[in-house]
Parts: C-alpha cells; structure tokens; sequence
C-alpha cells in the first residue's frame, strides 16, 4: 500500500518565504487527513508543493505507488473549466489526461459510477458554464478521482457546498480512500467535520507546522486558542462524537 511523509517542505514566492519545514510522519493510507488553519496560513501553497507545482526545499516521499496510476492528483479551490465542454467530456478529458485517446469500455464505466456516487449523473450532457458553483466543485471532485490516484490532495473540496452536500461528499471520500488505499489530504475549515472524517489532522499557522497527529489529539482548546484566537471546548455529545464549541474570540 503506497505510503506518504513530508520531510522539511517549504516554498517561497519571490524573495517571501511562505512555507517552511512541514515534517510529518507516514500519513496513513485508506482514511482522510485533514489540513486545517487560518485564512492564509499556507494550506493551499502546502497542496501546490507537494503536487509539484512549485518548487522548494524538503522532500515528498511516495512509496509503493501502483503502476498505471497517477501518483498525486491536485484539486484546486478554483474549480473553473472549459465552458464549452459538457460534464461527461470534461470528466473524460481528465480521465485520459497524458495517456492516448482510445477510450475502453472499463474507463466508460468508471466515469458512469463516479458520476452516480457524487449523484451528478443527470448533469452529464450540461455545458461546465451553465452549472452552478457547488454543481461545478462536483464535477471537479469526479475529475480528480477518474484518474484514481495513489494521492489525492483536495483543497476546500466542500467550500461551495450545502450541508446536505458537504456530508454526503465526505462520506463518499471518507469510503472511497478506504476501498482504493489512497492517501487523501482535505483541506477544511469546518473543524467539527475534521473531527468526525479525518482520522489525522496537520494544522497550518503562518507557513509552519503547528501541530500534527490524530485529529482527536491535535483538535484541542489550546490549539484552538493559539491558532485560530478563539476561547473554545472540544466536547462529546450523547452519540460519542467530538464536536468544537466556540465562546468567544480570546483576548
């Protein structure tokens, strides 16, 4: 099963340093690690590095990544495509994405099941221009996992999202690494979601690492008031589950 660790990432834009000595240990396969942090803290640049969109120091290691598959795959925030494209050819573009276009009857399949377990498959043979924003990170979460990476980095994947829509999507994903093996960083600002999909959580503060490790152990009041500047109780409820409540911003 492949196996993910970061060693000392950083990045830098010009002469300003944005990340620095992001280390962590072998990132377990088969679950969601959330990447938490504020507005700006560098989250989105720690996705673009280790996908290998912008150089820096440090070293991304990937181990037994599966032959055939795309190793990482990057999903950005910005989910704007073709407009002229329906969302099945923009689907099957991604899908055959540095490969040769011949398309099999198993590469039609996955694109069909994809489609149905995002419940997306009647948007099929509407133009990417006419969907709306939450319609179009769908399809951007189909395109990234048509190619079914070893690695799949999903910035704010739920951001334009309804809740009914950010719960179904991230049981999906929660699943879907479990079946595949794949390794999958999502990017989250709703902490109480991190607390109850995300087995690890690596905290993001001013382009450091400032905490990392189970999501039950890194999710606490300290951290909440160091990082995000808020007085806060991480508490169980009646089902057994962790959720954050906030008071108040901290003084």
């Amino acid at each position: 099963m492949v196996a993910l660790a970061l060693d000392g990432l950083g990045a830098s834009y010009g002469k300003r340093t944005i990340l620095s000595d992001i280390a962590t240990g072998l990132l377990r396969c088969g679950t969601l690690t959330a990447v938490i942090g504020p507005n700006a803290a560098g989250k989105s640049t720690l996705f673009r590095r280790i996908a290998g969109l912008i150089s820096g120091p440090g070293t991304v290691h990937l181990t037994d990544a599966r032959a055939g598959a795309d190793a990482i795959r990057y999903m950005p925030q910005d989910t704007g495509g073709n407009a002229v494209l329906t969302v099945y050819e923009s689907v099957l573009l991604a899908a055959k994405q540095g490969s040769g276009w011949r398309v099999s009857d198993g590469e039609l399949s996955e694109i069909d099941g994809i489609l149905a377990a995002l419940k997306i498959t009647e948007l099929s043979f509407r133009g990417l221009g006419e969907l709306s924003g939450g319609q179009r990170q769908l399809v951007a979460i189909a395109q990234a996992l048509v190619r079914n990476p070893d690695v799949l980095l999903m910035d704010e994947p739920t951001s334009a999202l309804d809740l009914y829509r950010q719960i179904e999507v991230l049981d999906f994903m929660s699943r879907r690494a479990a079946e595949r093996g794949m390794a999958v960083l999502i990017a989250l600002h709703d902490l109480n979601h991190a607390l109850r999909y995300c087995d690890q959580t690596i905290v993001i503060a001013d382009g450091r690492m400032a905490a990392g490790g189970s999501t039950a152990e890194v999710i606490t009041s300290d951290m909440l008031r160091a990082v995000y500047r808020v007085e806060a109780r991480v508490e169980t409820c009646s089902q057994g589950r962790r959720h954050v409540i906030v008071d108040r911003t901290a003084a």
